[in-house]
């Protein structure tokens, strides 16, 4: 609602508790006085006498009728009301450096110094010798500690994903190691992983995800347990605990060695002990199988494909179907999988986690002075745009970020607040929640904590304000009554109602609020999401943010076989969602009218 006295510009409208979908007498009897917006606060029968044209009277009489009418109707199911519960987003914080220290976090110190590296950057697979284990769990004991847990609750964290590596779960027997391929086969590559099995068993970790589980617990956070580094290395990245680089050109490119049967079989193995250990933690969250793996090929994608399958049904050995195990893929390979690629009917609850990273091209900047948060918004939106469409297809709550930060931009203190925002707006609005990397970094950008400390960076606030700032409901479509077209979001930030069918660019995700008391729409694009707006000339456009101009009051045709799903939408401006073609052959042309009686539109839509 638009404050008194700057009618026409453009505010946010007034927060108020939430309270669910009211689809009676109350929202027809707030659609009347819309009508009659000129005394909106007098009696509805009062202002009968007041509305000057005819039409609107005729209007607030036929309304009156209505509200009589559903007061004697039985209650019917609302299409706002749906069964099915809206997607509950969910929020969280790696932590990382832990098992698998990275040499540029140095955080609480350097883990690697003075580790003799073998490649061009330090690795986990650099350390051997005697002095191996007691390095490692001292670094354990440095950096596992109960404080943390109270500070990432006090930050709203509710979910810790945990990095570790194959190693940290099963070994190999006498001089065996993972394989190794090609001309690599005999090489030092194959030498050096079998030093990260080496460091200690698998025993000798286990009181260091104790600590993890038990700390946990008692300050009310859930934990995923995310293998991080499988066998031979998914990427041949320092996070996996090796750095394996190709010499052929000088960009240093990464080989990984997970695509053979034998690293396949371990890395199951390693799954299958996670999910036994894990099966008696009362807050496990559930079990991540792999991170960031680089199998880019269509012989790759079968690979994982078969892999994830495998890892799937052996977890599901000790864990129960409604636990998640959690799959990857990038935002540019979502679309080689299937709808609903593995359905809870065969494999329980499957989720899938992506992680989002952008950065200005060399000899770029994206800073305050040059419009550098717009420019990052810009570089996340592909990547953005496929993440809707991914969760559309598996499910909006079983996919999620698990890796993000505030890296890239070199803003202002309160341009980078902006950025946290909008960036967890965008990802709770395209899937089910998010997750930091990471809660400690000698970084800011990288860091929860610092962000906290140094920048004031409220995120129990701006999670809290995702979770809760209104009700969303399911994704629904919005037919013209008349014509039997659809309501549709273009890519040019246009807004038609001619589209024959129904598919992923003629679906809205619904918002229920209330201002001043009264129930509002909102329509937010389940493709771009932009928010459907009209303004004070009757133009319907798509807007980057919500305001005033961007909500509805619903009138609901009250029909027993449409079950509410016959309605009119009514702007901020008193107009109505319109559809009109002036001669049979002509386009139709969708904007607002100010008569819901207009001879020449339709403002009856039919949800689906």
């Amino acid at each position: 609602m638009l404050r008194p006295g700057i009618w026409g510009q453009r505010a946010s409208p007034v927060q108020v508790p939430l309270a669910p979908a009211c689809p009676g007498p109350m929202l027809i009897r707030h659609s009347c006085q819309m009508v009659c917006h000129q005394l909106p606060h007098w009696p509805l029968e009062k202002s009968l006498s007041q509305a000057r044209p005819d039409h609107e009277r005729r209007m607030a009489i036929a309304l009156l009728a209505l509200e009589a009418r559903s007061r004697e109707a039985e209650p019917q199911k609302h299409w706002l009301n749906s069964e099915k519960a809206p997607c509950r987003k969910w929020h969280g914080v790696n932590y990382g450096n832990r098992f698998i220290p990275e040499d540029w976090m140095r955080h609480p110190y350097n883990f690697f110094q003075p580790v003799r590296r073998s490649a061009r950057r330090a690795a986990l697979w650099d350390l051997k010798g005697p002095e191996a284990k007691q390095r490692m769990m001292s670094w354990l004991d440095a950096t596992i500690l109960e404080n943390h847990f109270a500070e990432m609750k006090t930050m709203g964290v509710e979910v810790l994903r945990v990095p570790c590596g194959y190693w940290n779960w099963v070994t190999y027997a006498h001089d065996d190691g993972p394989e190794v391929s090609g001309v690599y086969a005999t090489g030092p590559i194959r030498d050096r992983l079998k030093n990260l099995h080496r460091i200690a068993s698998p025993r000798e970790y286990r009181q260091y995800f104790d600590k993890i589980f038990d700390f946990a617990e008692r300050h009310g956070i859930q934990i995923l347990l995310d293998l991080h580094a499988v066998p031979g290395s998914q990427n041949g990245e320092i996070h996996s605990g090796v750095c394996i680089e190709s010499n052929e050109d000088e960009h240093h490119r990464h080989l990984g060695f997970f695509q053979c049967q034998a690293n396949l079989r371990m890395a199951v193995n390693a799954v299958r002990e996670m999910a036994r250990y894990g099966r008696s933690k009362r807050n496990l969250f559930g079990i991540q199988v792999i991170s960031e793996p680089h199998l880019h090929t269509d012989e790759g994608h079968a690979y994982l494909q078969s892999y994830y399958q495998q890892a799937i049904l052996a977890a599901r050995e000790f864990l129960d179907s409604s636990v998640p195990i959690v799959l990857f893929e990038w935002t540019y390979e979502m679309l080689k999988w299937d709808d609903d690629a593995f359905p809870e009917s065969t494999y329980g609850r499957v989720c899938w986690d992506t992680h989002l990273y952008h950065f200005p091209a060399p000899g770029e900047k994206w800073t305050s002075e040059n419009n550098g948060l717009e420019q990052a918004k810009q570089a996340y939106s592909w990547d953005l745009q496929q993440l809707r469409q991914f969760a559309r297809a598996q499910g909006r709550d079983r996919v999620f970020v698990g890796e993000f930060s505030l890296a890239g931009p070199s803003l202002k203190a309160s341009e980078t607040k902006d950025f946290a925002a909008w960036l967890v707006e965008q990802m709770d609005f395209a899937c089910g929640g998010s997750m930091l990397w990471s809660y400690d970094n000698r970084i800011t950008a990288w860091s929860l904590q610092r962000q906290w400390q140094e920048l004031g960076l409220n995120w129990r606030s701006l999670w809290a304000e995702s979770d809760g700032a209104f009700l969303e409901g399911p994704m629904v479509g919005f037919r013209a009554a008349a014509f039997g077209t659809w309501l549709r979001a273009t890519e040019k930030g246009a807004v038609e109602a001619d589209a024959p069918e129904h598919s992923w660019w003629e679906e809205w995700v619904p918002y229920t609020y209330r201002v001043q008391g009264r129930q509002k729409l909102a329509l937010r694009s389940a493709a771009f999401g932009t928010w459907l707006s009209v303004t004070r000339e009757g133009e319907v456009v798509q807007s980057n943010d919500r305001s005033a101009w961007e909500e509805f009051s619903v009138l609901s045709h009250s029909d027993h076989e449409s079950r509410g799903r016959r309605i009119s939408l009514q702007s901020f401006h008193g107009s109505w969602l319109a559809v009109r073609r002036f001669r049979p052959n002509d386009r139709l042309l969708l904007s607002a009218a100010y008569s819901i009686h207009d001879t020449e539109v339709t403002t009856t839509w039919l949800v689906t």
